[in-house]
């Protein structure tokens, strides 16, 4: 499955990217993560529980930073497995940022995901419909941490 798309937000790409490039900050804006702990400069590991259609998973993953050069240019590559379905999912996730303003900043996401086992017979509709929830919670939480209040 294939995931792109757009998030602007209200504030300088220097500070949007320090939130992205920190495993526990960008965690923080991701439903169901847990127990983000850092391997290394450039792996860190961690769960997330999540509810796909009908399926309950508890997943364990890791994350490897393949590539972070600002501001255009970031590469993670996700693997996870499910401890109750034993289902598997290997994402390959790149981002950059665009100033778009002063104090505004779009940030372009690309997703390449794959999923094996019972998640991944549930389809394509119902995983494209939880990844679009997902990305919305991600944005308001970006836009609440990022953005300055407006008086």
């Amino acid at each position: 499955m294939k995931l792109d798309g757009t998030i602007d937000i209200a504030a300088p790409a220097a500070t949007v990217w320090a939130v992205i490039i920190e495993p526990t900050d960008l965690a923080a804006c991701v439903p169901g993560v847990r127990d983000v702990r850092r391997i290394d400069d450039r792996t860190f590991e961690g769960g997330v529980r999540a509810s796909v259609g009908p399926i309950d998973g508890d997943f364990e993953f890791r994350s490897v930073l393949t590539r972070a050069e600002f501001p255009s240019d970031l590469v993670v590559e996700v693997e996870g497995t499910d401890s109750v379905t034993k289902s598997r999912v290997v994402a390959h996730i790149e981002a950059a940022l665009v100033e778009s303003g002063p104090a505004a900043t779009t940030l372009r996401y690309r997703a390449v995901v794959t999923t094996k086992g019972r998640l991944a017979i549930i389809g394509e509709m119902v995983l494209r419909a939880t990844a679009g929830m997902m990305i919305g919670q991600v944005t308001r939480c970006l836009r609440a941490r990022l953005e300055a209040p407006t008086s």
